[in-house]
């Protein structure tokens, strides 16, 4: 006879959120109340979780950088793991030097299904490579982004209705903040 899993809180909390609406059903279905309270009480935690950005422009000024780059990115499209707790983000089209000061700022990179759903992957940009025949103008290439994943999730930030989105930070405001 094999042993019931341990549904854990600390455990629920690691899955990814699909399968934990997933595991929710089941337990559900299963007429597993305690389970199915404990998966509610962890989807809700994420939905007051996420982080909302602080008033400011999606538009650029003079001295800004990239703080958070997002992108609508459906199931995982060319996403890659690079050991435990980092991801390569798959190719997008975005300025170079957009991403080395956005990099050298502490930027963050936010996957999300849509627009209107909070980031299911994110976390520190650390690296970025160019990716291979992909320049499409002078200025912008495909760019793919190393990122040290977090657990959380942003709300998307960004105008127009593209797939990109950029939150845009003063270098005046990061040294102040650096300054304390």
């Amino acid at each position: 006879m094999s042993k019931a899993p341990d549904w854990s809180i600390e455990r629920l909390r690691a899955m990814e959120t699909p399968q934990l609406k997933q595991l929710l059903e089941n337990a559900t279905k299963r007429g597993v109340s305690d389970l199915a309270s404990r998966c509610e009480d962890v989807l809700a935690e994420r939905r007051t979780e996420v982080k909302r950005p602080a008033p400011s422009s999606s538009r650029r000024r003079p001295g800004d950088f990239v703080s958070e780059f997002h992108f609508v990115c459906e199931n995982d499209r060319g996403v890659s793991a690079d050991g435990e707790g980092f991801f390569w983000s798959g190719s997008w089209v975005v300025s170079e030097s957009d991403v080395i000061k956005g990099i050298q700022e502490g930027a963050r990179l936010a996957l999300h299904r849509s627009r209107n759903e909070p980031s299911y992957r994110q976390g520190k940009i650390i690296d970025y490579r160019l990716t291979d025949g992909e320049t499409v103008k002078k200025r912008n290439a495909g760019i793919e982004f190393l990122v040290a994943a977090d657990a959380v999730p942003l709300a998307w930030f960004g105008d127009g209705t593209g797939e990109k989105g950029y939150r845009w930070a003063s270098e005046a405001l990061n040294n102040k903040q650096a300054e304390r």
